[in-house]
C-alpha cells in the first residue's frame, strides 16, 4: 500500500469542505483531479473513504480511521522538508507571553522549532502583557505575545475573553459573585470588572492567582467565576453568558512584537513558528 502524500492532502481538504468543487479550490485542482484522486486514494486502500450525498460528502468509518493517520502523516512530511530546508543556524531567542496565551501552543511550538534548529535555545519569559511589551521595546526580549491594547505589534489571532464557570453555576442576584482573576495589571481582569460594574453586578475577588491552572482549579471548585480566554476553557467546564446573566467581555486580540534593538533570521524563523502555531489553535 502506497499512501501518496498529494492524495493525501486532497483527502484532508475534501474531508474539510465536503465538497469537490470547494476542495478543487482549496487544493488548486479541477474538480474532476480532486475525484480523481480520491478514486485512486479509495482503490490503494481497499475502502470506500466517502460517502456522496448529492453535492456534498461526509467520511465513511473507514475515511474517518484514516483522517487521523493522514493528517499525522502530512504533518510530519512537511516539518520533514521544512527542518531539511532550512538554514544552519546558531544562537538564542529571547521570547515572552503571558501564560494563558502559551498553554496548550507552547510545549508543541518549542518542541517543532527545536527539532528544525537544534542548535537555537529558546529562553522563555512568562509575564503580563504590559511587561512583556515593555521588555521587547527595550530589546530585553526579540520578541513577545500580548494582548493589543493599542497600536502596534502584528495582530496574529483573536481570542474572545469569557466567564468560565462551573456547570452548576447559577447567578445569586442577592449576593456578590465570587471572582478568581490574574494578578492587578491583567488587561482581562480590568475588562471583568469593568463589565460587573457597569452592568451593576456586586462582586468580591476571592482568588488571585498568576498562573491559568489556579484560575481554573478555582471554577472546578466551584469557588468563583473566572474571566479567561475561550481557548483557554475545558471542556469539563461551562461557558456562561448573558442568558446566565453575566456580561459580554471583549475579544482579546493576540499581537506578535519583535524588537526593533537587532533583526535577525532566527527571530524571522521563529515568529514563523509563533504565528503558524496561533493559527493551527485557531482552526482545532
Amino acid at each position: 500500500m502506497n499512501l501518496q502524500i498529494d492524495y493525501l492532502r486532497t483527502f484532508i481538504a475534501l474531508a474539510e469542505a465536503k465538497n469537490f468543487t470547494k476542495t478543487g479550490t482549496l487544493v488548486n485542482l479541477s474538480q474532476s483531479a480532486v475525484s480523481m484522486q480520491i478514486k485512486r486514494l479509495e482503490n490503494e486502500v481497499g475502502k470506500t473513504l466517502f460517502d456522496r450525498i448529492g453535492k456534498t460528502v461526509k467520511l465513511t468509518p473507514q475515511g474517518s480511521i484514516l483522517i487521523k493517520y493522514a493528517m499525522r502523516i502530512v504533518k510530519e512530511h512537511d516539518e520533514a522538508v521544512e527542518a531539511l530546508s532550512n538554514p544552519n543556524l546558531e544562537g538564542h531567542i529571547r521570547f515572552g507571553s503571558p501564560e494563558h496565551y502559551t498553554t496548550g501552543v507552547l510545549p508543541n511550538l518549542l518542541a517543532r522549532f527545536a527539532r528544525s534548529y537544534p542548535d537555537v535555545t529558546v529562553e522563555m519569559r512568562s509575564e503580563n502583557s504590559d511587561v512583556i511589551k515593555a521588555c521587547v521595546n527595550k530589546g530585553d526580549l526579540d520578541l513577545g505575545i500580548c494582548t493589543q491594547i493599542s497600536e502596534g505589534g502584528q495582530v496574529i489571532s483573536h481570542d474572545p475573553v469569557v466567564w468560565a464557570v462551573s456547570p452548576e453555576f447559577v447567578l445569586q442576584k442577592h449576593k456578590p459573585l465570587s471572582l478568581a482573576t490574574f494578578e492587578e495589571g491583567c488587561i482581562f481582569r480590568t475588562w471583568a470588572l469593568q463589565a460587573l460594574e457597569k452592568a451593576g453586578i456586586a462582586y468580591r475577588i476571592v482568588y488571585v492567582s498568576r498562573s491559568i491552572s489556579g484560575l481554573l482549579d478555582a471554577v472546578k471548585a466551584d469557588f468563583a467565576i473566572a474571566p479567561i480566554i475561550k481557548s483557554n476553557v475545558p471542556l469539563d467546564l461551562k461557558i456562561a453568558g448573558i442568558e446566565d446573566g453575566l456580561p459580554v467581555l471583549p475579544v482579546s486580540n493576540i499581537a506578535l512584537h519583535k524588537t526593533r534593538k537587532v533583526s535577525s533570521k532566527i527571530i524571522d524563523c521563529f515568529s514563523e513558528y509563533v504565528i503558524k502555531s496561533f493559527r493551527e489553535k485557531t482552526e482545532t
